[in-house]
């Protein structure tokens, strides 16, 4: 019993390490890029470069995160990470130099591999499946809650600061994630009583029924999260742009459409986690993949702001969900090196997007609109439902 509740410790401090490690790790950049490059006198290339240096870094780390919680410890990792994080951030509030702030956005990028990766496999120590979707669900969603946070602190202090304002920024994300460094230091554990095991299921209080085992094969869950990673930030990339562009709607009104995807982003981990508990990995991921494919319907051939927005919504309620359940499949089926399978699988679903992004941009200049673009992200989301279907594990 007493493990149970200790459980849902690791749980609260795992939404704080996702949402400042990875939500701020990530996904601060795209907000201060204008500021940023006003005020360093960088160009597009420059500032594009350093949004790579994040995501090479993550790509980079994502394996190497994996291996070492494996063979040091989820929690040491989480620690490692979340003080690089909180590091680089700090060093990009005061540089100016083009390669010093390449190096840092690099960090920061390596810090938020480290951070997901090692903080969802501590994750799947404390659960058993029956339980493990809803737990990595609610964990991962912390990445939502900061990117709120960001989209709520970054333009209050930005136009309080003025041209310097996005280092006061940097640096507040920083303090914010250093104080997290500390309670996870303190708070975290590494297993249930030192155990390498999950809890037993009588400290289970919440009766659940038995998760099914209807899952994927690794092998087609990685071939899934590739095209998943691919699929999806084609969308997350250029839809704003679309709306813009294709659809001639104003900043102001496309910023206010997106921001429904980030509200949706909080909860979706938690909903299609338990739904994966309750109906089996596969079948929970099959519902999610064919509502996300409706997101990318709708803006193909319904422009009305009702129908963007409805896009959003779904994409939203979608998205995160996908991640956590993912994570449980993976989770189901590997033991004590589940870190380094994980990492792995993050490390492939990495080169989904890193493909997907320059496929996206590359058929924007080609065609001259953003229709084929979003075709290309339905496509693949498709794709998915179909190789799920087809991908079931042999028992």
């Amino acid at each position: 019993m007493r493990a149970h509740r200790y459980a849902w410790v690791i749980i609260g401090v795992g939404i704080l390490v996702k949402a400042t490690g990875l939500g701020f790790g990530r996904f601060a950049y795209s907000i201060l890029l204008p500021p940023m490059r006003a005020s360093l006198g960088f160009n597009y290339i420059q500032m594009g470069l350093l949004s790579g240096g994040i995501l090479l870094g993550y790509l980079v780390f994502s394996f190497i995160g994996g291996i070492l919680a494996t063979r040091l410890g989820s929690k040491r990792v989480v620690i490692a990470s979340l003080l690089c994080s909180s590091l680089s951030m700090f060093s990009i509030s005061r540089l100016s130099l083009f390669f010093p702030l390449l190096v840092s956005t690099f960090a920061m990028g390596a810090a938020a591999a480290g951070v997901h990766i090692s903080m969802t496999t501590l994750t799947m120590v404390w659960f058993e499946k029956r339980s493990l979707g809803r737990a990595i669900g609610i964990v991962i969603g912390g990445s939502g809650l900061g990117i709120l946070i960001t989209g709520i602190l970054v333009p209050h202090f930005l136009t309080r600061g003025g041209t310097e304002g996005w280092r006061v920024c940097w640096l507040l994300l920083a303090m914010i994630t250093f104080s997290v460094t500390v309670i996870a230091f303190f708070l975290l554990k590494e297993s249930p009583g030192g155990r390498e095991e999950p809890m037993s299921q009588s400290t289970e209080e919440i009766a659940l029924p038995p998760s099914k085992s209807d899952n994927l094969s690794l092998r087609a869950i990685c071939v899934v999260y590739f095209i998943f990673g691919f699929a999806y930030i084609i969308y997350a990339t250029y839809f704003v742009a679309f709306m813009v562009e294709d659809v001639d709607l104003s900043e102001k009104a496309a910023g206010q459409i997106w921001t429904i995807f980030g509200w949706m982003c909080m909860g979706s981990g938690l909903i299609w986690g338990t739904i994966s508990d309750r109906l089996g990995r596969r079948k929970a991921l099959l519902w999610n993949n064919g509502i996300i494919s409706s997101a990318l319907f709708f803006p193909l051939f319904f422009h009305q702001p009702f129908f963007l927005g409805l896009s959003t919504f779904l994409f939203g309620f979608t998205f995160i969900g996908a991640i956590a359940v993912f994570a449980a499949m993976i989770g189901d089926q590997v033991g004590e090196k589940r870190a380094s399978v994980y990492g792995l699988m993050t490390l492939i679903h990495g080169i989904g997007q890193f493909l997907g992004t320059i496929s996206g941009g590359t058929l924007k200049e080609l065609t001259g609109s953003f229709q084929i673009t979003l075709f290309s992200s339905l496509a693949g989301f498709i794709l998915c439902l179909i190789l799920i279907v087809l991908g079931k594990k042999r028992n």
